[in-house]
């Protein structure tokens, strides 16, 4: 696969996807689903099991095997995380997908209740980047092992957020563990030239972390910004920014690990 060149799914295809039980993550699991060849399998990864089978049923299709399981990802092991991605392919060969992809959705917000400056709570921080860093590298490199030899064939994802790249009051916890995950993925961009990788930034996006913000926050200043951004109507449906994503995968222009943005020209 040339740097430059576009991604096809058309073939059979493996895909991962962590977050999938709701809305970012549905979106793009179902989107992806309407692309993938025939014999090709969907792996959901969340916790909530119910949810995820909803995400199941709406990804169902001729082509398409779905397998979901509940896993928290806060907490599983490199072991775990494994054994869940080889249980996902029953005994098929990794060499029988024309292309293997994974999207890094998993995320979680953090504590907003409590200012940049009065933040000590290690444990509490740990655990923020067990689930939004630590373990998305821990899956990220489950998923190389496991498809090592046909790592020319590889496609990762990663949801990250403006938040990587400029700072916002009130989310010390977010920003830096978007910054941190998103430098990950463009290091291994670097030695990996084989690789196609992309940090996608999906934009504002109206799903149940918007009214967790306006719930927890007590900086004004982002409360201001996420009242503003639901008065206004200006958050974009899951489905709208998932579908940029695939159009932003298959057109392929990216550069290694680009950060490319819902609202960058296409």
């Amino acid at each position: 696969m040339a740097m430059s060149s576009s991604i096809d799914l058309s073939g059979t295809t493996y895909c991962v996807l962590s977050g999938a039980s709701q809305g970012i993550g549905r979106a793009i699991a179902v989107e992806v689903a309407k692309l993938l060849g025939p014999k090709s399998v969907i792996l959901l990864l969340a916790r909530n099991k119910d949810q995820l089978a909803i995400t199941a049923a709406l990804c169902e299709s001729d082509n398409v095997s779905v397998v979901y399981e509940s896993i928290d990802l806060s907490k599983a092991s490199p072991r775990q995380m494994h054994d869940v991605i080889v249980r996902s392919l029953k005994g098929r060969s990794v060499s029988d997908f024309a292309a293997s992809i994974i999207f890094h959705n998993v995320g979680s917000l953090g504590n907003l209740s409590i200012d940049t400056a009065q933040m000590e709570n290690v444990p509490e921080l740990r655990e923020y980047y067990d689930l939004n860093v630590f373990n998305v590298i821990a899956l990220n490199t489950q998923f190389l092992k496991i498809f090592d030899e046909i790592e020319d064939r590889l496609v990762i994802v990663n949801i990250t957020s403006l938040c990587a790249i400029k700072p916002m009051s009130g989310m010390a916890y977010y920003c830096s563990g978007k910054a941190a995950r998103e430098m990950y993925f463009k290091v291994l961009a670097e030695e990996k030239k084989h690789v196609r990788v992309l940090n996608y930034s999906p934009g504002p996006v109206e799903t149940a972390m918007i009214d967790y913000v306006l719930a927890e926050a007590v900086n004004e200043n982002l409360r201001e910004v996420f009242t503003s951004f639901k008065n206004q109507g200006t958050l974009l449906k899951p489905e709208v920014t998932a579908q940029k994503c695939v159009r932003v995968l298959q057109a392929g222009k990216f550069s290694p690990a680009e950060h490319v943005d819902y609202f960058d020209d296409e």
